[in-house]
């Protein structure tokens, strides 16, 4: 090695020579890898020497080596092979000091954390901050791996901002390299790892008398660099226990939370779906844990809800709205009662639980048109619903086509040929008036309209799932989304400063309506005129979009 004594952020550079070899050795350096990390390497350097007419050959490789911790550390006896004979080294001992970080250092690294103490799933938040006072540049780096904890990231820079400090008296420059919230869970071990940053860190030169014959402006030119690992300190965390005794409907929620539960509407007939929403508010390890096991009467049928989490990127804690939406159906009129919710969580700040729940909701149910069973046979418990690929039988009639009525004539292709043609014309067009051909996203959202309407216009199934498809697929290309995988409440996310409070409603209403006529055997009453009222409410949000 070059040197045997030094500190956490300085690295050493390891050789394995071979003279008079026909081909570099192969070294296996496993057993290093326990106490340090293999920088780079290996590199290859070759030297042939003439002495008295005869040639002598070296043959060296070159590792870069970090090391893992501070004290007194080993390179094993190193093995390995070299024109198929066998040799062995000798361990070397390497004095690692601990790097302090204090005003004298010119760069270092240091994890910053909120608290050293935490019950499992309350936040932590850490955040890595590089102090310099020299020129550096660092090389792209990967966060930690966070064992013991379910991690969150809150911020990741795309380039360093720096900003001027005062510690302890010294100006530093500082940056944020990357903040995340972790949460604690069952383990046997929970600590803040070290985060390694590879940095070349500008030398300052000593003064020295000025030269009549050099200009020391041109020493900012000729700068020395020294490559440095910078290292911050793993820092334990202690984790404290819940105080005793539990409460029975403790599900793992660890934060302040506040849960409310409504229908979209206030009654509903048989064999008609509407939506119920349970949604969770507040700051802690939201989706970390799950509600209570919903018992909902057996005069309802639940469908498996839609999970979407809201959240507020402003704020450092983990924070936003959670909601689970539920499609029920009721096969028998009456009133029926949703049952109340409730659940207790821990709240770390004021050290007890807490419960919150909601209240029950009362439901009339209007006698339908038709049972359920009388028109289908089926029940849930009968079929097994996989996803929403599978649903109740219709009652009314499929409608067939015969294969190849609307297949396109050949000479179709004759207009897709062409209208390649018609391309060069516009390009040629911008060169002498100066106008531009719309980018593809301007031709997208402009076309987002009548795409939808040719999708309507096509539909020969059920028209619920087309209406459905077709208001996606609008929002999807008005919106550029990367995606039409939508629900209601992404939608009305989406949305909200876009549309009015009436328009809203009724783009909600009638995703919702084409949910529940989707699962239900019989459809809603709305189910004639549904792609009318889609088609009417596409064009009136065209206009204000």
């Amino acid at each position: 090695v070059d040197r045997n004594r030094i500190t956490q952020d300085d690295l050493i550079t390891l050789s394995v020579e071979v003279s008079g070899s026909k081909s570099f050795a192969s070294v296996n350096m496993d057993p290093v890898k326990k106490d340090f990390v293999v920088v780079s390497g290996p590199g290859q350097q070759t030297n042939v020497q003439w002495i008295n007419g005869s040639m002598t050959s070296t043959r060296t490789l070159t590792w870069t080596l970090s090391p893992n911790r501070e004290g007194t550390l080993t390179i094993p006896a190193l093995t390995g092979t070299v024109d198929g004979k066998t040799f062995r080294g000798k361990p070397i001992q390497i004095l690692v000091k601990k790097t302090s970080n204090s005003q004298g250092n010119e760069v270092f690294v240091v994890a910053e954390i909120d608290k050293d103490k935490a019950y499992l799933g309350e936040q932590i938040t850490v955040t890595y901050k590089l102090y310099k006072r020299v020129n550096i540049s660092i090389e792209p780096f990967q966060m930690p791996e966070f064992q013991g904890f379910w991690v969150e990231n809150l911020f990741s820079p795309q380039r360093l901002q720096y900003r001027t400090v005062n510690l302890k008296g010294v100006k530093y420059q500082v940056a944020t390299l990357g903040q995340m919230a972790l949460f604690p869970i069952p383990s046997d071990k929970h600590a803040i790892p070290s985060l390694r940053v590879k940095a070349q860190v500008e030398l300052k030169k000593k003064k020295r008398r000025r030269d009549p014959f050099f200009d020391p402006f041109f020493d900012s030119f000729f700068s020395e660099t020294t490559t440095k690992i910078l290292v911050s300190e793993e820092q334990a965390i202690s984790i404290l226990p819940f105080p005793e005794p539990r409460p029975f409907d403790f599900n793992g929620a660890v934060g302040s939370f506040n849960i409310i539960s409504n229908t979209d509407r206030d009654t509903a007939k048989v064999n008609e779906g509407f939506t119920f929403t349970i949604s969770m508010k507040g700051s802690g390890n939201l989706g970390l844990f799950s509600l209570p096991e919903i018992k909902f009467p057996d005069q309802l049928e639940a469908f498996t809800p839609t999970e979407n989490f809201n959240k507020d990127v402003f704020r450092d804690a983990v924070t936003g709205t959670q909601t689970w939406e539920y499609i029920l159906i009721p096969r028998v009129a009456g009133t029926i009662t949703i049952p109340r919710i409730q659940m207790s969580y821990f709240d770390p700040n004021e050290k007890k639980w807490i419960r919150t729940q909601t209240n029950p909701i009362d439901i009339p149910i209007l006698p339908g048109e038709k049972s359920a069973v009388a028109s289908s046979g089926l029940t849930k418990k009968e079929v097994e619903l996989i996803g929403q690929d599978i649903r109740f039988i219709h009652a009314s009639s499929s409608i067939f086509t015969e294969i190849g009525k609307n297949e396109w004539p050949r000479s179709v292709l004759f207009f897709y040929l062409a209208s390649i043609a018609i391309f060069i014309f516009p390009v040629l067009l911008s060169q002498v008036t100066g106008y531009r051909l719309a980018t593809e996203e301007s031709r997208q959202i402009r076309g987002a309209l009548r795409t939808a309407l040719r999708e309507l216009r096509k539909s020969n199934g059920d028209p619920f799932e087309s209406a459905s498809r077709a208001i996606y697929s609008y929002l999807k290309n008005k919106l550029l989304l990367p995606t039409q995988n939508l629900d209601p409440a992404r939608v009305e996310v989406l949305m909200e400063p876009h549309l009015s409070e009436d328009k809203m409603k009724e783009l909600t209403g009638l995703l919702k309506d084409c949910d529940a006529g989707r699962f239900a055997p019989e459809g809603l009453e709305r189910e004639p005129k549904i792609l009318a009222d889609t088609t009417a409410l596409l064009k009136e949000m065209d206009r204000q979009l």
